[in-house]
């Protein structure tokens, strides 16, 4: 194997290892499409038969896998609040410190059943969130972890 080989398998390790801590560091996750769990394994596999199929040494064959791994980390993203923040990127260092959070606004969609959650930092407001939780779950977490003086709206119809 070559230097950028054992560099992509190093880069892939780390990733993989920082996917999963911050994973566990979620309390309550972001409600994801499903598709994503059916297209990246197939991807994957696409990606290990072209390796198996194509590639012509064991280096490009290594490569490819690999590849076909960095592709498949897609799985592992995972956004959501924390004790903290609310982590809008996995691969986000930082994410948003719920101290800074100025006003939140929660809605239930009538049809999906998911709970849209609304944040303004600095006078701007942040994307729309939605959750698989409870709106009064989501209440709870939002008083108890919101600095003192930020304000909680819940908002029960759409007008």
């Amino acid at each position: 194997m070559n230097f950028f080989t054992i560099l992509l398998l190093v880069f892939t390790l780390v990733l993989y290892l920082y996917l999963i801590v911050n994973r566990r560091a979620i309390i309550i996750p972001i409600a994801s499409s499903k598709k994503r769990y059916v297209i990246y394994p197939f991807l994957m596999g696409v990606f290990i038969w072209v390796a198996v199929t194509q590639a012509i040494d064991v280096d490009q064959r290594i490569r490819t896998i690999l590849a076909g791994l960095i592709l498949l980390s897609f799985v592992l993203d995972k956004k959501g609040l924390t004790e903290d923040r609310l982590i809008l990127n996995s691969l986000d260092l930082k994410g948003i410190p719920l101290v800074e959070i100025d006003r939140v606004v929660l809605m239930e969609d009538e049809l999906t059943q998911l709970v849209k959650v609304n944040y303004f930092r600095k006078d701007r407001r942040g994307p729309v969130l939605l959750f698989d939780e409870t709106i009064t779950e989501l209440a709870i977490f939002f008083s108890t972890h919101l600095k003192e003086g930020s304000r909680l709206e819940i908002v029960t119809t759409e007008d």
